[in-house]
Parts: structure tokens; sequence; C-alpha cells
């Protein structure tokens, strides 16, 4: 029993530390400027959709107390000027920060069991939030949030 114990201990504490070692795959692949790593690292696809739904919401937010018709164009204009966020703007975004990933990360945890959200900067500070989800077994980038 004690055994058994110890193994579940164990499995607990790898699924515990794995996002972090995603994390620091991540760090040296912007520390290397490596984009075939950010390629693996970044699920682009889920990333774009979350990036235009965001600006989506942040038309109709901005356009609240305007004229009647103008949420609508606001959205469609928000809509067509949201480009694709491939690896080399997911580097620049992330060489934005000051210093490396890593040594910028103030917060990172579990937001559920398959959601990891990790805070890159200090709040107030116009921080970097990367929300990673465990797919197939891989912790992949799904949104980032300047």
């Amino acid at each position: 029993m004690r055994y058994f114990s110890f193994l579940i201990f164990l499995a607990i504490m790898a699924y515990l530390v794995w996002p972090y070692v995603h994390l620091y795959q991540l760090n040296d692949a912007v520390n290397n400027n490596d984009k075939a790593a950010v390629e693996n690292l970044v699920d682009f696809g889920e990333v774009n959709k979350v990036h235009k739904e965001n600006l989506k919401w942040k038309s109709e937010q901005m356009a609240g107390g305007f004229l009647p018709g103008m949420p609508d164009m606001l959205k469609k204009g928000a809509e067509m000027m949201a480009g694709d966020i491939d690896a080399d703007e997911m580097l620049k975004r992330l060489q934005a920060i000051e210093g490396e990933p890593w040594a910028a990360t103030s917060f990172a945890f579990f937001e559920s069991p398959t959601r990891f959200t990790i805070r890159l900067g200090e709040l107030g500070r116009d921080p970097i939030h990367v929300q990673m989800t465990l797919q197939d077994w891989y912790w992949r980038i799904t949104a980032i949030y300047d």
C-alpha cells in the first residue's frame, strides 16, 4: 500500500510540474528565436480564433454609447483588421516583455485540470497573459492576451 501511495504521489507531482516544463521550453524558444519550436508549442488556429473574439468583444465595449448601427460597423472593422498571429508575431510579442519569459513570470498556475494560465510581467505594467491547454497529452498555448 505504501508503494502504491508513493506512485500516486509521484504521478501527481509530475502532473503539477508538467506545464512548467513547457513554459521553460517556450522560454528557450523565445531566447533562441526558434520559430519551429514556437510552432510546436502554440496552437495557432485556436490562438487566432480567441484573438479575433477578443477584438470583437473590445469593439463592442467601445461602441456601447455610439450611434445605432455603429457596433456592427466596429465589429466588422475589428474582424477585418485582425491579422492572424503566426510564429513571428508570437515571438515578437513574447520578446517585447522585459527580460526573458521565465524570469518575467509573475504568476503561473492551473485554472482547471486541463488549463494553465501564465502572467508575464507585473500587474499594472501591461502584462501578457498566456493560456495553455492540455491537447492530446501535450500542453499548447491556445490564447495570448496583451
